[in-house]
């Protein structure tokens, strides 16, 4: 599978999923089946780990030897969209703030984001 390169592309799909996040959480009742312990947590990890994704991607091209510090700066974007995401949730009737939800949505835009920095995709 080849993925597209225009970097341009994937800010705008950045957008477009935090819109979606916003979104989503603001429907008092989500009508999602609870299959395992621990699968909303797992949920948030997958989320926000795209994000993590899409943030990667909206990147300008990177460099031959890539530092680290990007790794960081994408999970510190994904955190604070994360805090964002738990603040808004305490103003939904039915839904309340989690700092465990926001250990998750971290947790998933970090590894997500190692994941980008050692595949270079």
């Amino acid at each position: 599978m080849r993925l597209i390169k225009d970097h341009r592309l994937y800010r705008f799909l950045s957008i477009g999923w935090m819109v979606l996040i916003f979104w989503l959480p603001s429907r008092p009742e989500l009508p999602v089946p609870m299959l395992f312990w621990g699968q909303d947590k797992l949920v948030h990890a997958l989320v926000f780990g795209i994000l993590a994704f899409l943030y990667a991607r909206s990147f300008r091209p990177r460099e031959e030897n890539p530092s680290f510090a990007r790794v960081l700066l994408i999970t510190l974007m994904v955190a604070a969209y994360g805090v964002f995401d738990e603040v808004h949730q305490m103003f939904i009737p039915g839904r309340d703030a989690s700092i465990a939800d926001l250990i998750a949505d971290t947790a998933g835009g970090f590894f997500s984001a190692v994941g980008f920095h050692h595949k270079r995709l």
